[in-house]
């Protein structure tokens, strides 16, 4: 390709003093061609280049590649003050027209340009031609800043980065890196803290919640944000414009928010929901980062018996640890029921406690809880019939062995497990007719009734 780039000398009266003054007015410039003269550029770094009134070096260029299509800024600045720089952009095959030209001390800035070869002239006027060293840097700007970034490039494919932690990595506007997007999952209710270094560059990072406006995070103060609900955060770093990039460094700190304050008060044992005697059944659910970490149950017990029970996780979660615990005072870091069933001693009255937890982050479940308490003292009677519609039990045991209509009872096994409370319905005098508090009249024919004394 033989492209030349010829300035044209007019016609001139000798220059005022203190410019320089050619040795022969009528002469025209030498010829320099852009293409064979030119050497090889650095897109983005600074090239040095001298200019004079020495034969052709009032002018020099740099050739450089595009990689994708994008546009190209050219600024030059000379040391000595009194030169007039002038920068122009040229295409390989556009001949002498450049396609952008700065005026004198501007920059030149070519858009909409395809991948290939092209050229950046830097001059001064001929006649007026003084020697100087002229600083240039000419920038890529591509059309897709992001087009070599594949990790972090967009919220989907965010990196992640855990709420107490550091990162390092670098952004590149030029280099087509401009943006690194990293996630940071909350697991709990908190105050989370970032701080950014951007190392002096030209970078700006956003903190990016799941919803409302992206917020700016001052290189110096940082940014805090206290009480946030648990979620995926995001944060995104990006060079502000073409020719910015640089190394910098993230940091987080997390602190976690009241773990009860969504659980109302029986997430707290002072609030703990009382449970009826002889029986009683709960459904909840306790969640760790929905900050309802906690359910507290009480029973308050005016004899010594038996208290029986069931816990079961209805929605149980891979990896959840949701757990009970029996306990015996409100400083008691309480026995974990195990299993489906147990049965505690009631070894004197007063008030016994539940717990039921989700102890760490991401730890959540729905449950069921049921309770049978079985007095010590009790009038024993064994099953002699089981009515099935309605279920109503007939014992051996009535008004002779003090049995009276309206007593609370507990439905056993063989073994003298509890199965089910009931209340004492109908009497006779060696036999009573007492009703389960379960419909489905789930009894054995050897099972027994405890029935309360009076």
């Amino acid at each position: 390709m033989q492209s030349y780039l010829r300035a044209a000398l007019p016609l001139a009266a000798l220059a005022i003093a203190g410019c320089h003054v050619r040795a022969i007015p009528f002469s025209t410039p030498p010829g320099f061609s852009v293409s064979k003269e030119s050497a090889e550029g650095t897109l983005g770094k600074k090239q040095d280049v001298t200019l004079s009134d020495e034969d052709n070096h009032y002018i020099a260029a740099f050739r450089y590649e595009l990689p994708a299509p994008g546009g190209l800024i050219a600024n030059a600045k000379p040391v000595n003050p009194q030169a007039q720089i002038s920068v122009a952009i040229f295409s390989e095959g556009s001949g002498n027209e450049p396609v952008a030209k700065g005026e004198p001390g501007k920059k030149a800035e070519a858009n909409d340009l395809q991948a290939g070869t092209y050229f950046v002239a830097v001059m001064e006027p001929w006649k007026d031609a003084v020697r100087t060293r002229v600083e240039l840097r000419t920038i890529y700007k591509p059309q897709d800043p992001d087009a070599a970034q594949q990790a972090c490039k967009s919220q989907g494919t965010a990196r992640e980065l855990k709420a107490e932690g550091s990162i390092e990595d670098g952004v590149d506007y030029s280099a087509q890196r401009r943006t690194c997007w990293w996630k940071v999952p909350l697991t709990a209710d908190g105050a989370l803290t970032v701080k950014f270094d951007n190392r002096g560059a030209n970078l700006t990072a956003e903190f990016v919640p799941p919803q409302g406006a992206p917020e700016k995070i001052d290189p110096v103060a940082g940014l805090a944000k206290n009480d946030l609900p648990a979620g995926d955060y995001f944060i995104k770093v990006y060079a502000n414009d073409a020719g910015d990039a640089g190394r910098y460094r993230l940091a987080t700190s997390f602190k976690q928010g009241d773990t009860c304050k969504n659980g109302g008060p029986a997430c707290s044992l002072e609030g703990a929901e009382e449970l009826k005697l002889p029986s009683d059944s709960k459904t909840a659910d306790v969640d760790y980062s929905r900050s309802k970490q906690f359910h507290f149950y009480r029973a308050t017990f005016k004899e010594r018996g038996k208290l029986t029970i069931t816990f079961k996780v209805l929605q149980p979660q891979r990896g959840s640890k949701v757990a009970a615990y029996f306990m015996k005072n409100p400083d008691d870091e309480g026995d974990r029921i195990s299993g489906t069933s147990v049965t505690r001693e009631i070894d004197q009255p007063g008030e016994f406690y539940i717990r039921v937890q989700a102890p760490e982050s991401g730890d959540y479940g729905k449950y069921a809880i049921a309770t049978i308490f079985q007095p010590s003292n009790f009038i024993p009677a064994d099953v002699v019939e089981i009515g099935r519609s309605p279920c109503l039990l007939t014992v051996s045991a009535g008004t002779n062995q003090g049995v009276r209509a309206g007593f609370g009872c507990t439905v056993v096994n063989a073994s003298g497990q509890a199965i089910d409370s009931c209340v004492v319905d109908q009497t006779f005098p060696n036999l009573s007719k007492v009703k389960p508090a379960s419909t489905r009249c789930n009894v054995a024919p050897n099972a027994k009734v405890q029935i309360t004394a009076q």
